[in-house]
């Protein structure tokens, strides 16, 4: 078969599964990831990983990545009230510490271990607003703390995932002090001058040049980033994310630009990413009985509900708002998937492992919106107002 034909019809089946699954209430990621696993060697064989649906998987990483650092609002997030930094600090302290300490009691090395804590410590915020919107208490004391909580600890996970990255690819010592060293001053550039000088680039572009014109900056913005970001020795990803964290107050306001980058990803190269996330799963019964399966499903439930009733019980007026926060942290997406695709692509973590994991990523997608609606059911009986 030949690959333009493959395209069509991961695209197709891809985007088919992600309907029907989202018009049954979860995200399009789930039947996405399922297309791949289908299509792929793991069950029909019918399209097998290569390098064109490589490259557009990374293509899809990008965008992926750059338009979360679009949504991310900095101004927020530094007006954030305590609640949601605390919750944020807890819910990604402990199940980092508990994902840690599962894969070091089970015999993995210090890396793999801090990987795992990673792919814990992660809340998928699109997963979560979603769910608030359901319940319509997005604007509500338990869904600023969510929403507040989930930003943070994506952005705390991305910097620790830079981290692991310059150590698991430095090699020596000096080496990976030399990557520490320019990761920093790059990142913090992004943030601070770069900020300025790329979203005043990128206005007058937008002022000046044609709409095509002014989108393609956005992506020239974006890839340059991913670049730099892969020459200086971490993930390209990385780069991507700070490219929209830094275009964030330009891009945000203007639907427009912002609308074609989303139709560009969520209508092909995002789709594809997640597609290839199943071509590439090796799911068998092995993987059902792996001992490791059970376990990290149950500390990536316990580990956000406590971190997340410990920081937020303070600033709600009962247990069970606590509960509903922590479990409305509970579901992992697509930035945990980002943080295995990376981690595998880097030879931190095994094929077996990654499978593990996306399988333990799909639980929480699945599960927590359920105990979500109970929880607010549970509320409103209560005669609390949400």
């Amino acid at each position: 078969m030949f690959v333009v034909l493959e395209i069509l019809i991961l695209l197709l089946v891809a985007k088919g599964a992600g309907e029907l699954v989202e018009r049954a209430g979860y995200p399009a990621l789930v039947g996405e990831i399922t297309a791949g696993l289908i299509l792929g060697p793991s069950l029909l064989g019918i399209i097998e990983p290569n390098e064109v649906i490589g490259a557009l998987s990374d293509l899809g990483l990008i965008v992926l990545l750059f338009l979360s650092g679009i949504e991310t609002d900095l101004k927020n997030l530094a007006s954030a009230e305590k609640a949601g930094t605390l919750t944020a600090l807890f819910g990604v302290a402990i199940p980092f510490a508990s994902g840690f300490g599962l894969g070091y009691l089970t015999g993995m090395d210090i890396i793999t271990s801090v990987f795992l804590g990673i792919a814990l410590a992660i809340t998928s915020i699109g997963i979560s607003v979603r769910a608030l919107v359901d319940e319509h208490a997005l604007s509500s004391p338990i869904g600023s703390i969510i929403i507040t909580s989930a930003v943070i600890d994506d952005l705390i996970g991305i910097l620790l995932l830079a981290t692991l990255s310059a150590f698991a690819l430095g090699g020596g010592l000096a080496s990976v002090a030399g990557t520490a060293i320019l990761a920093l001053i790059f990142l913090t550039f992004m943030v601070t001058g770069g900020r300025r000088i790329l979203g005043r680039l990128y206005a007058k572009v937008r002022r000046y040049a044609s709409h095509e014109t002014a989108y393609s900056a956005s992506l020239i913005i974006a890839f340059s980033s991913a670049a730099v970001s892969h020459i200086i020795g971490l993930h390209l990803a990385i780069g991507a994310f700070f490219a929209g964290l830094a275009l964030s107050d330009r891009i945000r306001p203007d639907r427009s630009i912002e609308g074609s980058l989303s139709d560009l990803g969520l209508g092909f190269l995002i789709t594809i990413f997640f597609a290839s996330i199943g071509l590439s799963l090796t799911l068998s019964a092995e993987t059902f009985l792996d001992p490791l399966l059970l376990p990290l499903v149950l500390v990536a439930f316990s580990g956000k509900i406590i971190g997340g009733y410990i920081g937020s019980r303070p600033f709600l007026p009962d247990s069970v708002s606590a509960l509903i926060v922590g479990i409305g942290l509970c579901p992992r997406g697509e930035v945990a998937l980002v943080v295995a695709t990376i981690a595998l692509s880097a030879g931190i973590i095994t094929a077996a492992l990654y499978t593990t994991v996306t399988v333990m990523v799909i639980a929480t997608v699945l599960i927590a919106p359920l105990f979500f609606r109970m929880g607010f059911k549970a509320l409103r009986r209560s005669g609390d107002a949400v």
